[in-house]
């Protein structure tokens, strides 16, 4: 997730997704808030009181609540992604007598979650709405996601398509990911000693 969060993409995804014309406002201004938001999403301190160009919040109670259970919904994943990547680092580095199986299970890992996402982008043509809706049903509970698009600025600045364009975005990476994963524990498991040598005997 963490190409999705820079400028480079951001920027370029707002402006695809038109949010300037949207909002009557200069594309730097958009650019300005984006990065604004997303810095608090990220770096915090998360409490999304930022001033628009008019001098006034530019979020509102309902807003600024989205946002900051995004954010905790951001932080959640980025450590589970974390503790993953220490957790394979450790079995690794302290059972050698493992390391087949496991670069085995990280490759399969891999290649789960690119078909995953295969399978996804086949229903997201069709049913991306509905994939978007059921996405924020399980992740926002309290149901603090449904904006008004003429009134509240949240959905003004990144409209929809510019979730489809994000959505597209990640799940490319993901698909590259998977199947380099895939193919490097395939080779790691190759150069790997087999497990049932230690069984034999063999030093």
């Amino acid at each position: 997730m963490l190409p999705l969060l820079t400028p480079w993409f951001i920027h370029a995804a707002l402006d695809a997704a038109g949010s300037a014309e949207r909002m009557g406002l200069a594309p730097e201004q958009v650019r300005d808030l984006s990065d604004r938001s997303v810095e608090e999403l990220v770096l915090g301190p998360g409490t999304f009181e930022i001033t628009g160009p008019d001098g006034e919040p530019f979020y509102d109670l309902d807003e600024r609540g989205h946002l900051r259970d995004a954010r905790v919904l951001l932080g959640f994943f980025l450590v589970a992604g974390g503790i993953s990547i220490v957790a394979i680092a450790v079995v690794l580095g302290r059972r050698p007598a493992r390391r087949g199986s496991v670069w085995v299970a990280v490759g399969g890992a891999g290649l789960t979650a690119a078909l995953a996402v295969v399978a996804l982008g086949i229903i997201s043509l069709v049913a991306f709405d509905s994939l978007f809706r059921l996405f924020h049903q399980v992740f926002f509970p309290s149901g603090n996601w449904a904006f008004d698009p003429s009134t509240q600025r949240l959905v003004q600045l990144y409209p929809f398509r510019f979730w489809q364009i994000a959505a597209a975005a990640l799940g490319v990476l993901v698909l590259a990911l998977g199947l380099g994963t895939w193919l490097l524990g395939r080779w790691a498991a190759r150069r790997t000693r087999p497990d049932s040598t230690l069984v034999s005997g063999e030093v």
